[in-house]
């Protein structure tokens, strides 16, 4: 909410600067999100209804800086014409109360400049100065207020539930009436939509010259369904959604009738049409002292908690006991702790002492598996994935969807439905339901994860494992003008699990072809470290993606973080890097398209060699020149002697006995 600096000292004598007064309001609840000159962007609770105006502003600044209010007085003369309208409510529960006078002989034209500077300084644009007039009364006192074409109303308003219908709104747009909203009629005629937006055909003209001023009270709810059923929020709603004062429709519509007669000459009409359902009874509420003490962690006596509440004109019936009667604006004070707040408030939540908090720590330390788990998806997010949370109960369906087949389902006895109705065996289904939300977005690049439990049965045993879930499609990375990203493949992913098993320390892995029915034949692997089997990854059957509706390539992997955990090493070994430069030598080789680079690399370091430090794949090249069942491969070597400068002829010997050695081995293989 927008309110000038200005606009307030219309109310209160201010000496203060801007800036002190926005602090005063943000530490009595109504944070000052920002200032523009003199003008204040409020930020505003829902509970804070009774603040939605000027001088429920000002009051909160009276109370928290000890500043009298001042009141505005409401002088105007009736003509001797007599208001003729009459006013109907048929829908009791739904409206408390309605009133309307009535303005002859206005002129419609523009709005003085005083008026149009409020308006735009509250953020609202000038209409005329007869729709001016009800937005700033308002801004200023928190009453919305209507304004009709009195020519095309009538002398018969009547407030009841609406049976069906149509009405072209106000912002041009034709509705439909939804049935049982509140509506205002004119006879028989929608002309508002109560609390929400009036007709356009009784709106104000240039040419209008009678003027009818509703001020009305809706219940809360009434007015919220109209707003909800018809997808339309406006001041006015905002406003009757969180409650008006009900002695405040009055004065509002006196002031409405007194500007509109000053700034565009009417005469207002004798007496004012009303019909109030029921009348305004004061609430008493009662707060015990020593429950405000204990809450706030403060020590007041009853009287100075009584001279608190004063200042907010909350009226004290009992200082004994504490008993208050609530001001007929503050909607938003229902019970006990509600006074024990505003205690709070005008001793200041900054005054109140801050005392050391007990701690005691518990003497049970974490799991490791719960803090291997964090170590893990902190790696993750570092890797640049993105962390996802699903469901642990799947669909009968999706429960085929797993990353290697288990020995039994495990349905649940009494499931909420039939998609929440098996407990998941692979973290595979929950993932693929988020790409294809994702892709439903037109989100087509996505690089997640997920750690979590995966469940399953064997024989009479249930069992459970926590899992870590990886997923990648779309795209490798962002899109760039120069280095256009590619399709994520089979490597990307292989790439995501030899970092994060490297990371925990796990150095030598293996992967192995494997041949699941989950993943695309010839496009899947096992991860072993050892002798056991850690994971699977490859790129998901594309008849599970056609049966989810999901239109590209997905690669996915799993990991067992139970045995990942028990396999990873307690200390991390390092050495020093050698003093000694080495000597690096590139052997290609020619090979048949079925053997395996890894074949290749397990030969070559099973060789005993002094010499040798590492070993990789430098290039892969495959072509119709060298043959359809053929590719070259070439291996990078870095030879190194920790103790002294590596020799030329040394090294050369030891590449020779080397390349010869894996040649002979693989004979069958290399071409």
């Amino acid at each position: 909410m927008k309110v000038s600096f200005s606009w307030l000292k219309e109310y209160l004598e201010l000496d203060l600067s801007p800036e002190k007064v926005a602090d005063a309001m943000t530490l009595a609840g109504l944070e000052v999100d920002g200032i523009d000159g003199d003008i204040f962007e409020i930020g505003l609770t829902p509970n804070l209804g009774h603040c939605m105006s000027v001088i429920g502003i000002a009051r909160e600044l009276s109370a928290v800086l000890q500043i009298p209010l001042k009141r505005k007085e409401i002088v105007f003369e009736e003509s001797g014409t007599k208001n003729p309208v009459s006013v109907e409510i048929e829908a009791r529960d739904q409206c408390e109360q309605y009133l309307c006078r009535l303005v002859k002989g206005v002129h419609v034209g523009p709005s003085p400049s005083w008026l149009q500077k409020k308006l735009e300084g509250a953020g609202l644009g000038s209409v005329n100065n007869v729709v001016d007039v009800g937005n700033l009364v308002m801004l200023e006192c928190g009453q919305p207020l209507h304004l009709f074409d009195f020519d095309e109303i009538g002398e018969k308003v009547v407030v009841k539930a609406a049976t069906g219908g149509s009405m072209v709104s106000l912002d041009e747009m034709e509705r439909q009436v939804p049935e049982g909203v509140l509506m205002v009629y004119a006879g028989k005629r929608p002309v508002a939509f109560a609390g929400v937006m009036g007709e356009l055909e009784s709106a104000i003209k240039d040419e209008t010259r009678d003027v009818l001023i509703e001020a009305a009270q809706f219940t809360p709810q009434a007015v919220r369904k109209t707003s909800k059923l018809l997808n339309l929020r406006t001041d006015s709603s905002l406003r009757f959604e969180r409650g008006i004062d009900p002695l405040g429709v009055q004065p509002a519509l006196d002031m409405a009738a007194q500007i509109l007669a000053d700034i565009a000459e009417g005469e207002i009409c004798k007496g004012t049409a009303r019909c109030v359902v029921k009348e305004y009874q004061p609430r008493t509420l009662l707060m015990r002292p020593e429950k405000a003490n204990q809450l706030l962690g403060i020590d007041l006596s009853a009287g100075e908690m009584c001279q608190l509440l004063e200042r907010l004109e909350i009226g004290i019936v009992d200082e004994a006991k504490i008993e208050v009667q609530v001001p007929s604006y503050r909607n938003d004070l229902c019970a006990e702790i509600d006074l024990i707040e505003e205690v709070g408030r005008m001793y200041g939540f900054n005054n109140i002492p801050r005392n050391i908090p007990r701690h005691a720590s518990s003497l049970i330390t974490h799991s490791p598996l719960f803090l291997f788990e964090e170590e893990v998806r902190a790696k993750l997010i570092g890797l640049g994935l993105q962390e996802c949370l699903t469901c642990d109960l799947i669909s009968p369906k999706l429960a085929e969807l797993t990353a290697e087949k288990r020995v039994e389902q495990i349905s649940v006895l009494h499931p909420a439905s039939v998609d929440q109705s098996v407990l998941r065996s692979s973290l595979l289904p929950g993932l693929l339901e988020v790409i294809k939300f994702n892709l439903d977005r037109q989100n087509f690049s996505i690089a997640g994860f997920e750690v979590g439990h995966i469940h399953f049965k064997d024989g009479e045993n249930f069992l459970g494992e926590p899992a870590l879930g990886i997923m990648m499609t779309g795209k490798n990375a962002p899109y760039h003008f120069e280095n256009k990203p590619e399709d994520v493949d089979f490597f990307d992913l292989k790439g995501a699990v030899e970092n994060i098993l490297v990371s925990v320390g796990l150095e030598e892995m293996d992967f192995a072809s494997s041949h699941l029915q989950n993943f695309h034949p010839g496009r899947q692997a096992r991860v072993s470290i050892g002798d056991v089997n850690v994971g699977v990854l490859g790129e998901v059957h594309p008849q599970h993606l056609r049966a989810l509706g999901i239109g590209q390539r997905v690669f996915y992997a799993e990991i067992n973080l139970h045995d990942l955990m028990d396999l990873k090493p307690k200390h991390h070994l390092v050495k020093a890097f050698s003093l000694f430069p080495g000597s690096r030598r590139d052997w290609t080789l020619t090979l048949e398209e079925k053997t395996s680079i890894g074949s290749i690399l397990d030969a070559i370091g099973k060789f005993s060699s002094p010499l040798l430090e590492k070993v990789f794949l430098l290039d892969l090249y495959k072509s119709e020149k060298i043959g359809k069942d053929r590719k070259n491969a070439t291996f990078r070597f870095q030879y190194r002697d920790r103790e002294k400068t590596v020799e030329y002829d040394e090294v050369e010997k030891e590449h020779k006995r080397l390349t010869q050695h894996i040649a002979e081995k693989l004979s069958n293989s290399v071409l």
